[in-house]
């Protein structure tokens, strides 16, 4: 009954920090959907005639880049979200093989949960990004009015 209690207290970081993970996971992709769906909606309405006129169309066009940018960042904040997640999954199931097995797995632990700490930087740094870039599409935007 003890070694469940020491299994179920090693555990508890890594799966902490999957659910932690995975609610940023969800967040960032919604903003990459909305993204993703504002250059759809520019580049249609270019494509349809809907924006007329030599100015305003380069301006959708210097706006679409800039959010092709955002959406890179996204997909990079994304990537290394799901990085870490990954390597904190590794770091239970080493957890678990050195429970049951009896082996010693600290150094594949301590490897994968810096690893998976690493990537949650990461990722939170590509967030940082996107958030300063965010606000040159709108001036862009704004600038035509």
């Amino acid at each position: 009954m003890l070694d469940i209690v020491n299994l179920m207290n090693e555990s508890f970081v890594p799966m902490v920090m999957i659910t932690g993970v995975a609610l940023l996971i969800l967040g960032i992709n919604e903003r990459f959907s909305r993204v993703m769906d504002r250059i759809r909606n520019i580049h249609r309405d270019i494509l349809t005639g809907e924006i007329k006129g030599e100015k305003l169309t380069e301006s959708f066009k210097e706006q679409i880049k800039t959010l092709i940018l955002m959406a890179k960042i996204l997909r990079n904040a994304l990537l290394s979200m799901y990085f870490s997640v990954f390597f904190a999954v590794v770091s239970s199931i080493s957890i678990l093989v050195s429970f049951l097995s009896g082996y010693s797995l600290v150094p594949v632990m301590l490897i994968s949960m810096i690893f998976s700490l690493a990537s949650l930087f990461l990722g939170a740094v590509f967030v940082i990004f996107h958030i300063i870039f965010s606000l040159r599409a709108i001036e862009i935007d704004v600038k035509n009015l």
